[in-house]
């Protein structure tokens, strides 16, 4: 339900307001967006450490005591790091700065919570709260753009900056609530979980990092309209794989208690089958673009290439990802991650330097997610090695995807990619037939 929700949100940001800003506009609005995705690094790795000292934790046999420290601690703590961001903010006279630095604030405390309570399996509170922020953002973006009509994006980046503020407020009343106000401090302990969260942080901003490396280079290297179209597809994608981050909470907590293989491995073909199935998804973007978003018709063909690496994101989300976590390998994680970040940083600045293309960048960031799964796949995790059926099926996905989805109208180009859906449903049915039989127990 809150990835419903929350699919609302992200439906109106990449469809809604593109139409309604400026080309140029919505380039600056999702300049701001690109900052956020490393908002997280302004904890130093402290919720991090949270993440992974609680992870399959039962809630009702923790130290109330040092939870407390541990949540009085991250207050003061970002508090202190916002001091200097806000003055800069001022000095400057930057707007944008001065918003990204209020949501900073905001956000890495609002992630200690999220952290805590994912690690511990309680959703709910989890799901709460992006609920309350999607429904609260979904009608102030529709307030903005229907009611005051605005066209100004310091506007929309200012309801983003209120929806932070409200969770804050929502997620501090559900803790007090439950575990009471008291005025613990504490640092005994404290850098020990900046120690762990910090090399977890870095592993994390890297995996982060090859998502946006293709942002970055294009923000860098084009102008600010080029940048709107390669943002635009980007965010598009985005949408779809808000349930992919969902199910991907989920399973640390399972990984974190039982590693059982037999699980992983059925896990990974339940998420290579979703993510050729979210291939159709495609089509109706493509429809929406066409007909109500003419101005980014242009970022059709990039949108082709990165629906291509869906299957590779949610095995990397969904399973590879938690799998390091749930080792508790953190060296091991951040070595690999750092590797992968700045190997897919060579392969996508390398592309650019040698094409100066849109689409060679986005092809080349799809590129560096299928060497990262057949990395962790073949190598790092050997029992999650693809059959020649599985390689086959990958093979065939990205041909048969990307013929229909650029050579043909949008009827045609459906048809071909369903009746290919279709054909893989049969040559899988024992594989599908044992994930229903999975899914029952």
């Amino acid at each position: 339900m809150a990835n419903i929700v929350n699919f609302g949100s992200s439906f109106i940001v990449g469809f809604i307001l593109p139409a309604v800003l400026s080309v140029a506009a919505y380039g600056h609005y999702k300049e701001y967006t690109l900052y956020l995705s490393f908002v997280y690094i302004f904890n130093i790795g402290f919720n991090d450490g949270i993440y992974i000292k609680y992870g399959g934790e039962e809630p009702d046999k923790i130290n109330k005591k040092t939870l407390h420290e541990e949540h009085n601690f991250i207050r003061i703590f970002q508090f202190i790091i916002f001091i200097p961001m806000i003055i800069y903010s001022i000095v400057t006279r930057d707007m944008v700065v001065l918003l990204f630095s209020v949501s900073t604030l905001f956000m890495t405390i609002n992630t200690y919570h999220q952290n805590y309570y994912q690690a511990v399996g309680n959703f709910k509170v989890f799901s709460n709260g992006n609920i309350f922020k999607s429904v609260f953002y979904i009608f102030s973006l529709l307030f903005g753009v229907f009611i005051l009509k605005s066209d100004q994006y310091v506007l929309y980046i200012s309801l983003s900056v209120l929806s932070y503020i409200l969770v804050f407020l929502y997620y501090e009343y559900i803790f007090y609530k439950t575990y009471g106000f008291k005025n613990e401090w504490n640092l005994n302990g404290k850098f020990s979980l900046f120690k762990i969260g910090f090399i977890v942080l870095f592993a994390n901003m890297s995996l982060t990092f090859v998502g946006n490396v293709g942002n970055w280079v294009v923000n860098l290297g084009f102008d600010i309209e080029e940048f709107a179209q390669y943002s635009f597809q980007n965010s598009i994608l985005n949408v779809l794989l808000l349930i992919v981050n969902a199910v991907g909470m989920v399973f640390y907590n399972i990984i974190s208690k039982k590693e059982n293989q037999s699980m992983l491995r059925l896990t990974k073909r339940i998420s290579i089958f979703l993510g050729i199935l979210g291939g159709l998804g495609f089509f109706v973007f493509k429809y929406i673009i066409e007909t109500y978003l003419s101005n980014y018709v242009s970022a059709l063909p990039l949108l082709s290439v990165t629906f291509i690496a869906i299957p590779y994101i949610m095995v990397s989300k969904i399973l590879i990802a938690n799998l390091y976590k749930a080792r508790k390998n953190e060296r091991k994680y951040f070595r690999d991650s750092i590797l992968f970040a700045v190997g897919s940083f060579i392969i996508v600045f390398s592309t650019y330097l040698l094409t100066h293309s849109l689409l060679a960048i986005a092809f080349s960031t799809t590129v560096s997610y299928i060497i990262w799964f057949l990395y962790t796949t073949r190598v790092e995790y050997s029992y999650l090695k693809s059959s020649n059926k599985e390689l086959f099926l990958l093979v065939s996905h990205i041909a048969v995807f990307y013929y229909s989805a650029v050579s043909f109208s949008i009827p045609v180009g459906f048809f071909i990619y369903l009746v290919y859906v279709f054909l893989v449903a049969i040559a899988f049915k024992k594989e599908l037939t044992g994930l229903v039989k999975f899914t029952k127990n």
